[in-house]
């Protein structure tokens, strides 16, 4: 795995086919987002990947 160049601890997710995710941890990658919830650690590719919103 390459270093992230990113992440956020608590954010929302908007992917390009309109489903959401909120409150989740972020990590940022060269061409890959890692998306951490309770239940479960993901990777999506940038592409899929319309905003990412920070919840400071």
């Amino acid at each position: 795995m390459t270093e992230q160049l990113a992440g956020f601890k608590s954010a929302d997710i908007v992917f390009t086919d309109g489903k959401t995710l909120t409150d989740v941890t972020v990590g940022i990658y060269p061409g890959w987002i890692r998306i951490q919830t309770e239940s479960a650690n993901q990777f999506h590719p940038r592409e899929r990947i319309d905003r990412i919103q920070s919840n400071r």
